[in-house]
């Protein structure tokens, strides 16, 4: 079984490694996608209550996830990236398999509350690390 806490750890290491021991990344630079997600984590929420024994979702929530991936995209291209500041979000994106992740959902229910976990588990340890709000 996959360890989504060890996961997001280690990319938060990786990042904070690259950048010599910081972290600059800030919080709000990535708050509209993990509004997004948590938007959708809701969704989800109702459609399991709604549909007891479902374990796929339908068309449209699934579209809904992999449009997560034009979200990230564009929080990464929002940033400019200059000759004294990496892209903090695209490293982020990069990084963390944003995109890898999830393309991986499908219409699976537990492959999107993984992938849920997963983000959560970054911004947990973002701010452990010493991510700035």
């Amino acid at each position: 079984m996959r360890d989504i806490a060890k996961e997001a750890e280690n990319v938060i290491l990786k990042i904070k490694d690259q950048n010599h021991g910081e972290i600059s990344l800030k919080t709000n630079q990535i708050r509209k996608f993990l509004t997004a997600v948590n938007a959708i984590t809701n969704k989800v929420n109702v459609y399991k209550a709604k549909h007891l024994d479902a374990t796929e979702l339908p068309d449209e929530l699934a579209g809904e996830i992999q449009f997560l991936k034009v979200k990230a995209a564009y929080q990464a291209g929002k940033e400019r990236e200059n000759k004294k500041h990496k892209n903090n979000v695209k490293e982020f994106m990069e990084q963390s398999k944003m995109k890898h992740h999830i393309e991986g959902i499908g219409t699976s229910i537990s492959k999107y509350e993984e992938f849920a976990h997963y983000v959560e588990a970054l911004v947990a340890y973002h701010k452990f690390y010493g991510g700035n709000d």
